[in-house]
């Protein structure tokens, strides 16, 4: 409705009219959007969160679409009578992943690079996109997961069990150490974690517990991720496993048959290729551009049964695949019937914005197996992992887990739970954005100072490690492997770039964690690979 006064417009928002200017060439499109949406204020999730959260679920659904007009924070705050800061926040939050854009001088809009095509799918929400697709495209399982779940009849079960995986190796952790992957083990409150351990210590811990995991940890970490990650998810569907390789190989095993294909990502991570491996299927490698895996890549006509992703942090490349890529992988996934596997490595760490939304959260939540580890977040040696699965999978990953290894520590399950409910674990994770945030700044400058002649820094503003790549014209005929020896007898370690390939590598290289490394070594540390490369040259 819009007024006789050319300098104003009259717009139904949130229930009430509210009055807004526009220039006569383009009125200010205001929808009623939110009058169903009311803030939770008993919820353990933030005004902010919540916020972001009903305007990401419009977005999908939408109920906003490409390029609709957001109300300024201004109008918005002053119609859900909250901050600016509220309304802010989660502004910056969905520009960061996509989900809105900024016209300069002309406010935030709803994207229009969300394929129109995926999002139909979510305007009827009583229809289930899966059962279309395992309809069209038999989304199946493993011999093993279709046992369990007792789709075949068989009591073989044990004698499909995965050979062992081989760990990835790993060098002794030093100070100087450019390891990828180990956090700041100095800075980790560890009198407090004694505490909880020691008041954890009672008989009722002692015994045995379920393969699925602690129940009160499963509860406080699907709490977490719905919040923090944006996962559709319940404790039933939360398994704790030993570690992100355990819940890597229980995914594989439940999906794959030996001789069935997995896509990964070309580089990627290495434990990933080695769990397919250890499964017997073949490894099929896709890509990795400037924004995460190369979607133009993806196969029309795919073969293979899953697809291995790390999107909010490519690793080790380091980029962040956009909104609506992740949209289109997950399409293109639903077409033909292919399992998503989501390695959310080191997701919690982004510097210039809070952590991007998983893909999880996006709408295929049936189709997708969400993993995660406390190594990065708390401490390696704890061993702790998990995995969200689709509620269709629950029994056939756990019985899985049974076969592999029984219950995981319940102790440091409850001291694990006990430290992310006490408000421990997210003063952590604050702390630790700061620090590896001036760490990061640190190593780029010392790469800058020592480096810049032979090699060029890879990063985003998030994770715990930055690729150098070699100038070829400089640095013709050097390998990769031969600098990571040199670096070794000067104490000093990383990884060689080109390992992290599927097959012939495009680039020579190293991997650096700066996270275990201090500041006041960084300088040193990086003039030492300077001298390994000079000496291999």
């Amino acid at each position: 409705m819009i007024g006789s006064d050319a300098s104003i417009g009259y717009y139904w928002f949130l229930g009430k009219f509210q009055f807004f200017g526009f220039d006569g060439s383009s009125i200010m499109i205001v929808v009623d959007v939110l009058r169903d949406f009311e803030f939770e204020t008993d919820s353990s999730v933030t005004l902010q969160v919540q916020l972001y959260q009903a305007l990401k679920s419009r977005i999908l659904t939408g109920r906003l679409t490409a390029s609709t007009r957001i109300p300024s924070s201004r109008q918005f705050a002053s119609s859900l009578s909250v901050s600016r800061n509220t309304v802010n926040g989660a502004l910056e939050q969905l520009k960061a992943e996509g989900y809105i854009k900024t016209k300069q001088g002309a406010g935030h809009y709803v994207s229009d690079e969300l394929p129109e095509s995926f999002l139909l799918v979510h305007k009827k929400p009583d229809v289930s996109l899966l059962s279309k697709t395992v309809n069209a495209k038999g989304l199946g399982v493993s011999g093993f997961g279709c046992t369990v779940l007792g789709e075949l009849v068989s009591d073989e079960v044990s004698n499909d069990l995965p050979i062992g995986v081989e760990r990835v190796e790993r060098s002794e952790v030093k100070n100087t150490s450019f390891e990828a992957g180990v956090p700041d083990l100095k800075a980790f409150p560890i009198k407090k974690w004694g505490q909880i351990t020691s008041d954890n210590l009672r008989i009722a811990l002692m015994g045995y517990d379920s393969p699925q995991g602690y129940e009160p940890l499963r509860r406080v970490l699907a709490d977490y991720l719905r919040s923090s990650r944006g996962l559709e998810c319940s404790l039933d569907q939360v398994i704790i496993t030993v570690g992100a390789q355990q819940a890597s190989s229980i995914a594989l095993h439940v999906l794959l048959n030996e001789g069935d294909t997995a896509y990964v990502e070309n580089p990627g991570y290495i434990g990933m290729r080695k769990a397919i491996a250890a499964r017997g299927a073949n490894v099929q490698g896709i890509d990795v551009g400037e924004e995460g895996i190369d979607i133009t890549q993806l196969p029309s006509n795919p073969t293979g049964k899953l697809i291995c992703l790390t999107p909010t942090h490519q690793y080790p490349m380091g980029g962040i695949v956009p909104l609506g890529n992740r949209l289109r992988i997950l399409q293109w996934a639903a077409t033909h019937g292919i399992w998503v596997v989501e390695d959310d490595y080191d997701s919690e760490y982004h510097y210039d914005h809070k952590p991007i939304a998983a893909m999880q959260g996006l709408g295929l939540k049936e189709q997708v197996i969400y993993i995660g580890s406390f190594s990065k977040v708390l401490f390696p040696a704890l061993r702790l992992g998990y995995m969200v699965v689709p509620k269709r999978l629950v029994k056939a990953c756990v019985a899985a887990k049974t076969y592999m290894s029984g219950q995981s520590p319940i102790i440091d399950q409850a001291t694990t739970a006990e430290f992310i409910q006490s408000g421990l674990f997210l003063r952590h994770l604050h702390r630790m954005r700061l620090l590896y945030e001036k760490k990061l700044q640190a190593i780029l400058e010392a790469c800058n100072k020592h480096l810049s002649n032979v090699a060029i820094p890879i990063y985003s503003g998030a994770g715990m490690h930055i690729v150098l790549t070699f100038k070829s014209a400089v640095l013709k005929g050097v390998n990769d492997k031969d600098v990571v020896h040199a670096m070794n007898k000067l104490q000093i370690y990383g990884s060689a770039l080109s390992s992290y390939y599927v097959n012939t590598p495009k680039y020579q290289g190293l991997v650096l964690g700066f996270a275990n490394t201090d500041v006041s070594k960084m300088d040193g540390g990086i003039d030492k690979i300077g001298q390994a490369i000079d000496n291999v040259f």
